[in-house]
């Protein structure tokens, strides 16, 4: 019994997290396409956008189709261990990998959006372009705390 609590509760925050980046995805497209609407080509803040674009579509892929395998999850039985092991270990690699392939295309997209194009914008730039630094390593600890 105590097994299927637990498998229910994975199935179960799998699907919550799915949804949860898929609007933060849909958040980031939008805002990052209104800001590349207003950006002018070449610039950094223009590549800046474009990589931020195509990481936040990635990213919602790959949360869309390990959402969608909820049917594949569910149709597995409680008392399969060797399956449940393997995807606990898959997504603790998964969430340990989360620095490479979600927060790393992101931060570098932020922070080329913010790079600075004059002297006067150094300063802000900068202040900005550590803070996007600073929820890297933030992220980066949390999820490796919650793969072990």
């Amino acid at each position: 019994m105590k097994n299927e609590e637990l498998i229910h509760k994975l199935i179960k925050s799998s699907i919550q997290r799915a949804i949860q980046e898929c609007v933060a995805a849909v958040i980031l497209l939008l805002a990052f396409g209104a800001i590349l609407a207003h950006s002018e080509v070449g610039s950094p803040k223009y590549y800046g956008c474009l990589i931020v674009l195509v990481a936040a579509g990635f990213i919602a892929g790959v949360v869309c189709s390990s959402a969608i395998s909820y049917h594949l999850l569910v149709s597995h039985r409680p008392s399969d261990g060797g399956f449940w092991r393997e995807v606990f270990h898959a997504q603790a690699r998964l969430l340990r990998l989360v620095p490479l392939w979600y927060c790393g295309p992101l931060c570098t997209g932020g922070i080329l959006v913010v790079a600075p194009t004059s002297a006067l914008e150094l300063m802000p730039s900068l202040l900005v372009g550590s803070a996007f630094v600073a929820v890297f390593a933030g992220i980066a600890v949390l999820n490796r705390t919650a793969a072990k």
